[in-house]
């Protein structure tokens, strides 16, 4: 079933940050729980300018990793920005997949999330989340058929 969007980390305003990684294929339950386990390591750590960002992440469909801060109360930095990027990268090597090919959209048009490229999902006029989005609120209003 398709997550409600509207609803994606409630305790975060909607003009948050947000960066979106698409796996190249749908983790297994294991790789998902360690990704689940990492990313709250991580995110109970992810600070900038050693200040703790207010922040949350979630993993949508065992492929997509999504992290979000709220820059009211502390602003992600580059190096911040760069560790996140590095946690990851590090993800994909330890799994063997490939979060950062920008070309692969997924597309949500029925109970079940398919992977397509941008260039197809755009020329079929197919339902895809935008993977270039770097607010919360761009998110949260995402519907689908």
């Amino acid at each position: 079933m398709l997550p409600n969007f509207s609803q994606l980390f409630p305790n975060l305003p909607a003009h948050s940050r947000i960066w979106l990684y698409l796996a190249d294929k749908k983790l297994d339950a294991t790789e998902a729980q360690y990704v689940n386990e990492q990313m709250h390591h991580f995110l109970s750590n992810w600070a900038a300018h050693n200040k703790k960002l207010t922040c949350e992440g979630t993993l949508l469909f065992n492929q997509y990793l999504i992290l979000a801060v709220n820059e009211d109360i502390e602003s992600a930095s580059g190096c911040s920005i760069d560790s996140s990027v590095r946690f990851v990268k590090s993800l994909g090597a330890e799994l063997n997949v490939d979060f950062f090919n920008r070309i692969k959209v997924m597309v949500l048009e029925s109970n079940e999330p398919t992977i397509s490229t941008y260039f197809e999902a755009v020329e079929k006029k197919q339902n895809f989340i935008n993977p270039m989005i770097t607010k919360l609120e761009e998110l949260r209003e995402f519907i689908y058929n």
